[in-house]
């Protein structure tokens, strides 16, 4: 049996949160989830019309600049990883 993740993760991929017939068709696929199908759709259409009531986030510079420190941070280690293999294959 297909276990609940993987039906969410195929409704959520394939179907439209507004439309019935999409809902109607994963029930009639997957009984036995017909609760947290139900359940799940409810609160993806309330979160679809808040995105489009909500404004957008606020956007802060402190998250970018420790986004870029840690994506610099890896890419070093990766790069000093690839030097230290490289040393030893020779």
């Amino acid at each position: 049996m297909i276990d609940l993740d993987t039906v969410l993760f195929d409704y959520s991929a394939h179907a439209n949160p507004k439309s019935n017939d999409d809902l109607k068709r994963y029930l009639k696929r997957h009984p036995e989830y017909r609760e947290d199908i139900i359940e799940f759709t409810a609160t993806w259409r309330a979160l679809s019309i808040l995105d489009t009531i909500l404004p957008p986030p606020q956007h802060d510079p402190a998250v970018d600049r420790e986004i870029l420190r840690r994506a610099t941070a890896q890419a070093g280690a990766l790069m000093r990883r690839m030097r230290r293999s490289r040393v030893r294959a020779v």
